[in-house]
């Protein structure tokens, strides 16, 4: 008899009965009581107040992290305005791959294929033209668009290929650096990382 046959020898409909034979028990083993009707998630633990406390994320932890540099571990991260954009490359397990080829790094922004990957004027300008024809930007040459393609370059170096307008927030220290080896001309302004729309 085929595996997935649902008839019986003789041809007949017997899925439940061949079920009960072969599995040692019977859908009758198996009714609940339906007094009380659907409950989902009875199971599961309630949300109490003092939960964030025990699992070591104090409320105020988040907020915390503008301000300060209490949460880096890289020891190269520099305050940053928003919290999402207030992160260690130590916290981020896609960058942890990438650094854990030289196990005695602290700080990813220490790789040797950072300078390359993301400092590089020459890769920089090569990969800005990838990513124009992809995205039909014009970005006018400068600082801006090589800290454009800078980020870019370091997301696709960690992250891989993320999909059309899914955007992650990068590590401090490596927004600093890149900023650093870029700097905004007069009037400009530096923008902020943002989820998109």
């Amino acid at each position: 008899m085929d595996a997935y046959s649902d008839s019986g020898s003789d041809g007949t409909e017997d899925s439940q009965s061949d079920c009960d034979l072969h599995m040692g028990y019977s859908s009758s083993d198996f009714e609940v009581e339906h007094s009380e009707g659907i409950r989902p998630y009875r199971f599961e633990p309630e949300l109490g107040s003092d939960d964030d406390e025990e699992s070591g994320n104090p409320p105020s932890a988040i907020e915390d992290r503008l301000g300060s540099t209490e949460w880096c571990k890289c020891e190269n991260c520099r305050e940053m305005p928003t919290v999402p954009e207030s992160i260690c490359c130590t916290e981020i397990a896609q960058i942890q791959h990438i650094k854990n080829e030289f196990p005695h790094l602290n700080c990813i922004t220490q790789h040797p294929g950072f300078p390359s990957v993301c400092l590089d004027v020459y890769v920089l300008r090569t990969a800005y033209q990838a990513f124009r024809q992809y995205h039909n930007g014009n970005i006018p040459d400068g600082p801006a668009r090589n800290r454009y393609t800078a980020y870019r370059q370091f997301v696709r170096w960690c992250w891989g290929f993320l999909g059309r307008n899914v955007r992650v927030p990068l590590p401090a220290c490596a927004v600093n650096l890149i900023r650093q080896t870029f700097p905004p001309g007069d009037g400009e302004e530096l923008r902020g990382f943002n989820y998109g729309d």
